[in-house]
């Protein structure tokens, strides 16, 4: 009888305890909402790798909730506008992928390909061949 009350007690404890997968914290929020840092970029016809420390400058996005947007370089505002994703967008007729938009009275922006994972964000230009690729992390 003293077994079967404790294996009942284990189990009960074991049920009680036990996590959900959902509580689980994953490896970062999916969400473009926040702040990044600029990490660098590659490419250009060259193919060209360009950090903070070989530019000279800094540059941080933040995106809000309202859909606007800002770019600061050095700590100095640069460009204000909004912003606007589209997921599984179908940029060719082989090629689907998380689309950014940013757009403002001044700024005529082509659509960028954005993946987020582990609080890093790349952004890929999908209509230029020899176009930049960025990659950011979240600022905490």
């Amino acid at each position: 009888m003293k077994i079967i009350l404790l294996a009942a007690s284990v189990i009960l404890l074991c049920s009680i305890t036990a996590c959900n997968k959902s509580d689980l914290p994953g490896p970062g929020s999916n969400s473009i909402v926040g702040k990044w840092r600029w990490v660098k970029s590659v490419g250009g016809i060259g193919g060209f790798t360009v950090t903070p420390q070989s530019s000279g400058y800094n540059i941080r996005n933040e995106f809000y909730a309202d859909s606007s947007f800002k770019r600061f370089q050095n700590n100095v505002l640069q460009i204000s506008g909004n912003f606007r994703t589209t997921p599984n967008y179908q940029y060719s007729p082989t090629e689907k992928a998380d689309i950014l938009l940013i757009s403002g009275p001044t700024l005529d922006t082509r659509p960028v390909s954005y993946l987020i994972r582990h609080d890093t964000l790349y952004l890929n230009e999908i209509y230029i061949a020899d176009g930049y690729n960025e990659v950011y992390v979240r600022m905490k």
